[in-house]
C-alpha cells in the first residue's frame, strides 16, 4: 500500500514538473515595454500624441497599411481598392474571414461606422476634424464592398494615407465602450489598464496576418534615463530605445539585439526669414556650408543617421531626392568669403533657440555655435521648455534661428506642404510660388510616377532656395532582450511588437 501511496505521489510531483517546464515558453513568449506618459485615451483615433498612438497602434488595423519591408502604402483589411471620379470616390474590397478582437466578423457596415465615427456624421462630434471637412458619405455596396466618398473640391491625391489613419471598430459600440475596452481588429488586443501604471495587450490569434509570436505586452510606465538602462540589464524591461551612450553601454552584451534603422524624421536648423540677414541666400549658404553635419553624425548620431540636402529622409527612398545631401558640403573658407560678399565681418549674431528637454537638439546647438565661431559668426543659444517653444516658436514664429526635430510621415505630401505659403506650419516662412503650384498640382495626381517627379522637384526647389539648413535624420537604434529578435520600425510613431519574433534555442 505505501508502494502505491508513494508511486502515486511521485506522479503528482512528475505532473507538476511538467507544469512548470510549460510555463517557462510561456514566460518567454511575454514582453516587458518601457514608455514615458500616460494616455488621455485608450480608445482609437482619439489621442493625437505620439507616445499614445505608437502603442495604441498594435491593437487596431485600418483598410490600407504601410508595409515597413517595401516602405509603401498597401491594402490591409481590404484586399484591394480603386479610385474614381477624379479622386472623389473610393472603393474597397474586404478580405474574406476577418474578425474583431470580439470574435465577430469585419463587415462593410463596420467599415462604414468607424469611417462615420471620425466624421461625426451622426454625433455632430468629429473625432479627427478634416474627417469632417472632407467626408461626403459612406455606402455598403454589398457584403464584401465599400464606397468612401470625398466631398467635391476637397479630394487629394494622399486621401489614401488618411484612409489607412482610420481604425476599424465594430458597428454600433460607443465612446464610453471603447474607452474602458476598446476593440478593434489590430495584431493585439486590450488585456487590462491602470491608468498612470501600464497597459496589458494579448496577442489575437485571428489576426488577419497572423498570430503574433509576442503573446503578451505590457507597457510599463517607466522614466527615462539611466534607470531604464539598469531595468533592461536587469531583464526587467525587454525593449529599450537609445541614444548614443546607451547604446555604447548595451553593445557590450553580444546577446542583445540591436536594430537601428533611418527615423524618416528631419532634424531642420530654421533660419527666420523675418530676421534680415537671413533674408540674404549668401548668409543662408554661409550658415550651411559653416556647419561641419559629418562631425555631429560621428559625435553624437546614432549608426543609421545620414546627411540631407532637403525636407526628406531617404527612408520614403521612392520619393527621395538624391545627391541634394552634397550640394553645400562643409566649407569654412568658402562660408566666411559668402559672409564678406553679405557685408558681414565677424559681425553677424544670433540667437539659436532649441527645445530644453531635447538633449540632441541641445548638443548639436553647441557643435553648431562651435563651428560658426570659426568664420566669425557669434551664436546665442536659448534653450526653452516645449511649454514656450510650441505657442512661441512652432506657432507663432518669433525667433531669429531654432532647431527642431520635424516628425516624419510615411504621405510625401504631409511632409512637404509646411511650405506652402502662409501654412501654420511654415516656421521659416518661406515663400515660392512655384512650390504652392507643384504641392496644389499633387495633390490632384494620381499617377505614382508622375507624383514623385514632383515631390523630387519640390526637394530640388527648397535646397536650392536654401528655405532652411536641412542637417541630418538622426537615426533610431532600439534594443531586444535575449529573448526577442527581428523588430522592425516605422515612418511614424509605432511600436510594432507584432513584427517581433522568438529566438530559436533561448532559454
Amino acid at each position: 500500500m505505501k508502494k502505491r501511496i508513494v508511486a502515486v505521489l511521485m506522479s503528482f510531483a512528475l505532473l507538476a514538473l511538467g507544469g512548470c517546464s510549460d510555463e517557462k515558453p510561456e514566460q518567454n513568449n511575454r514582453m516587458v515595454v518601457p514608455i514615458k506618459v500616460g494616455f488621455n485615451s485608450i480608445a482609437p483615433d482619439t489621442d493625437f500624441s505620439a507616445a499614445t498612438k505608437e502603442v495604441i497602434r498594435n491593437m487596431n488595423a485600418g483598410l490600407m497599411r504601410f508595409d515597413p519591408d517595401s516602405r509603401k502604402l498597401v491594402p490591409g483589411l481590404a484586399q484591394s481598392y480603386e479610385i474614381k471620379n477624379d479622386g472623389r470616390t473610393y472603393i474597397f474590397k474586404l478580405r474574406d474571414n476577418l474578425k474583431f478582437h470580439n470574435g465577430k466578423s469585419i463587415t462593410p457596415e463596420d467599415v462604414k461606422y468607424s469611417f462615420e465615427r471620425v466624421a461625426g456624421l451622426k454625433t455632430g462630434k468629429p473625432i479627427v476634424g478634416d474627417w469632417k471637412k472632407n467626408l461626403e458619405s459612406v455606402k455598403v455596396l454589398d457584403d464584401k464592398t465599400v464606397e468612401i466618398n470625398i466631398k467635391d473640391g476637397e479630394q487629394k491625391s494622399s486621401d489614401i494615407y488618411n484612409i489607412a489613419d482610420v481604425s476599424i471598430i465594430p458597428n454600433g459600440i460607443t465612446e464610453a465602450e471603447l474607452e474602458k475596452h476598446p476593440i478593434g481588429a489590430g495584431p493585439y488586443k486590450f488585456g487590462e489598464y491602470i491608468p498612470g501604471q501600464k497597459l496589458v495587450l494579448d496577442a489575437f490569434d485571428d489576426y488577419y496576418l497572423g498570430a503574433p509570436e509576442v503573446k503578451e505586452v505590457e507597457f510599463k510606465f517607466y522614466k527615462e534615463g539611466a534607470g531604464r538602462v539598469l531595468s533592461f540589464k536587469n531583464g526587467e524591461i525587454d525593449y529599450l530605445p537609445l541614444d548614443l551612450e546607451s547604446k555604447k553601454e548595451i553593445s557590450k552584451d553580444k546577446n542583445v539585439e540591436i536594430v537601428s534603422n533611418l527615423g524618416n524624421d528631419v532634424n531642420v536648423l530654421y533660419l527666420n526669414n523675418s530676421f534680415k540677414p537671413f533674408q540674404d541666400k549668401k548668409v543662408r549658404q554661409a550658415i550651411w556650408e559653416g556647419i561641419d553635419v559629418q562631425r555631429i553624425i560621428n559625435g553624437i548620431a546614432l549608426p543609421k543617421a545620414t546627411k540631407l540636402g532637403s525636407h526628406m529622409s531617404p527612408y520614403l527612398k521612392e520619393f527621395y531626392e538624391n545627391g541634394l545631401e552634397n550640394k553645400y558640403p562643409y566649407n569654412p573658407e568658402k562660408a566666411r568669403e559668402l559672409l564678406l560678399e553679405a557685408g558681414y565681418n565677424n559681425n553677424l549674431t544670433f540667437t539659436l533657440t532649441t527645445i530644453a528637454e531635447n538633449n540632441f537638439d541641445n548638443d548639436m546647438a553647441l557643435f553648431i555655435k562651435e563651428d560658426l565661431s570659426k568664420i566669425g559668426v557669434t551664436v546665442n543659444v536659448n534653450p526653452i521648455p516645449w511649454g514656450q517653444y510650441l505657442p512661441e516658436v512652432y506657432k507663432q514664429h518669433k525667433y531669429e534661428a531654432a532647431l527642431l526635430r520635424v516628425a516624419g510621415y510615411p504621405d510625401p505630401h504631409r511632409i512637404l506642404q509646411r511650405y506652402k505659403t502662409g501654412y501654420s506650419s511654415n516656421m521659416g516662412e518661406y515663400s515660392n510660388s512655384e512650390v504652392d503650384r507643384l504641392l496644389a498640382q499633387a495633390n490632384h495626381t494620381y499617377n505614382q510616377e508622375d507624383k514623385i517627379k514632383i515631390y523630387k522637384k519640390i526637394q530640388d526647389i527648397l535646397n536650392e532656395d536654401i528655405a532652411a539648413v536641412y542637417l541630418l535624420d538622426q537615426g533610431v537604434s532600439v534594443a531586444l532582450s535575449p529573448r526577442f529578435t527581428g523588430y522592425k520600425t516605422y515612418p511614424y510613431a509605432y511600436i510594432d511588437i507584432s513584427s517581433i519574433k522568438l529566438k530559436k534555442n533561448v532559454k
